[in-house]
């Protein structure tokens, strides 16, 4: 059969782009509630259906609205004990995590990024019960209700192991896997020691692509790791102040259209209350005078706005308040010391990967450039790219990118 020919999309804003141990669980007590770079590809998928599929109709009932109270909600904060091997650097330590949407849904892991914990998963239970999707969010070393583990101990390889037992431990066999930023090194290192257990495609979201494979972050390479952590989020929380207005125009209206471009962070990725606090500000001001439903598509004729509508704002509020109120340091240093390989290597190269990947990046993203998209894409063995124009770090947090991953989980069950 003779291989269509890579196909472009062109849209103003959004051009999408394809290429080719036993151990307890505890319930732990709560406390009081506080222009594009374009790829070798493989062909384009057919594009997606606007009305929303099902997959499990008897459980995905969608809640009428958002609760606050639902934040303390025992599967919020589940705990178990993950089992470490003799011989692995990762020691036994406890594992937080928690699960939305529908009990009998079909499983999905969704690994977050840097600062994100399982607290963030309740903004997007509302698709996981459209969809009948079983959403379970472990929390890596450090964040939440996980112990914390030496920067130098944890890798990409080992804490495969962690969310594997967690999935053994719920008696599932096969699970789909959303991961964002430097989640997908996780992700990928989950299916590389594991395929059998995932079911394909992985979604990534802005993908984080080895620093060494790209000869980025080189500065890092000679400075001792606490400093590194530091400057890492110093440099973080800087970009996010100087580019604060978003890419909603109406937040800036006399700078000039490429200038209202955020590139750089999402809200699970900032490292002090200040920062929660600015990105609580703005998305307010984002959401006046708005009362209409977001599509379930890209928009091609503005840039994309904010997942959270005026109905979900005190949800996100609360959420954002309990996130920053757990641990979150020591994780945020782990997750650099594992993105920039400061202690150990990824383990495993992108070629490895055998299961497909389905991936979306934004054009203007200030911590993956397009040279490392494009590394990645043309290592892996088969992926699909969606490039959005003028779009930065933060996808995840934007219109339509949750439900594109989603709704094709949803797809593909449907179809095994």
């Amino acid at each position: 059969m003779d291989e269509e020919p890579p196909l472009l999309l062109h849209a103003s804003n959004s051009t999408p782009i394809f290429s080719n141990k036993t151990f307890k669980q505890h319930t732990v007590p709560l406390p009081p509630l506080p222009k594009q770079q374009q790829s070798i590809l493989s062909p384009l998928i057919a594009v997606r259906p606007k009305a929303p599929i099902t997959a499990n109709a008897k459980t995905s009932i969608i809640p009428k609205a958002p609760r606050v109270n639902v934040l303390r909600e025992p599967r919020l904060h589940q705990t178990y004990q993950y089992i470490a091997s003799s011989d692995g650097r990762l020691r036994s330590h406890k594992v937080g995590y928690a699960v939305y949407g529908p009990v009998h849904g079909h499983p999905v892991f969704v690994i977050g990024g840097y600062g994100c914990t399982r607290m963030v998963g309740i903004m997007f239970e509302g698709l996981a019960y459209r969809y009948g999707l079983r959403m379970i969010w472990p929390e890596r070393p450090g964040y939440g209700l996980s112990e914390e583990c030496g920067s130098h101990e944890i890798t990409a390889l080992e804490w495969a192991d962690v969310v594997v037992q967690l999935a053994d431990n719920l008696s599932i066999q096969q699970f789909c896997i959303i991961a964002q930023s430097v989640g997908t090194v996780f992700a990928l290192a989950i299916a590389r020691k594991y395929p059998k257990y995932v079911l394909g495609p992985i979604y990534l979201i802005s993908p984080w692509v080895s620093a060494q494979a790209t000869n980025t972050f080189k500065w890092t390479r000679r400075l001792p790791a606490p400093l590194v952590a530091k400057t890492i989020s110093l440099a973080l929380d800087v970009m996010w102040m100087f580019n604060k207005g978003g890419n909603d125009d109406r937040l800036q209206p006399k700078k000039k259209k490429n200038d209202d471009i955020e590139q750089n962070k999402q809200p699970g990725e900032k490292s002090g209350h200040a920062m929660a606090a600015v990105d609580e500000d703005e998305l307010l001001a984002s959401l006046e005078d708005e009362v209409f439903d977001l599509p379930t598509d890209f928009p091609t004729n503005r840039p994309l706005r904010h997942f959270v509508r005026p109905k979900q704002m005190s949800l996100f509020l609360a959420m954002n308040s309990y996130r920053m109120s757990e641990n979150y340091c020591q994780g945020q240093l782990c997750d650099v010391m594992v993105a920039l390989e400061k202690y150990h290597r990824f383990g495993f190269n992108y070629a490895d990967i055998k299961i497909p990947v389905s991936a979306v990046w934004g054009d203007k993203d200030g911590l993956i450039p397009p040279k490392a998209i494009d590394i990645l894409a043309n290592s892996l063995r088969d992926v699909r790219l969606k490039i959005l124009e003028s779009e930065g770090h933060d996808l995840v947090w934007k219109e339509g990118v949750m439900e594109w991953t989603i709704r094709g989980i949803a797809e593909r069950w449907r179809q095994k």
